[in-house]
């Protein structure tokens, strides 16, 4: 008798560890999944403040993508390299216009 207890003392033992494994995976993978959407959102404010000119906002945004090394950091590395480099376009266009309205 006494050894059927330890058999299932062990079964319910074994079945309660294998169960906290399992809800400490999934728990893992609503992380990884709610970390994504965090992040999506994030491109997606970066993309929205671009379209409203506010551009130092944008690119707070997508350096801290770039530097928290996301699953959207290649994308915000495409966006900060286009955003400066328009940036500078536009920087160089004024200045051109500032010359021509000199002379």
């Amino acid at each position: 008798m006494m050894k059927w207890k330890n058999y299932i003392l062990l079964v319910i033992v074994l079945g309660a560890v294998l169960l906290c494994g399992c809800t400490e995976s999934r728990t893992r993978v609503a992380e990884r999944r709610w970390d994504r959407v965090i992040e999506k959102a994030r491109i997606d404010a970066a993309l929205e403040s671009i379209e409203q000119g506010r551009l130092q906002y944008a690119i707070h945004i997508l350096e801290e993508l770039i530097e928290s090394d996301s699953a959207f950091s290649e994308q915000a590395r495409e966006l900060l390299k286009e955003l400066t480099s328009a940036r500078q376009e536009i920087a160089k266009a004024r200045l051109s216009d500032d010359m021509t309205a000199l002379n």
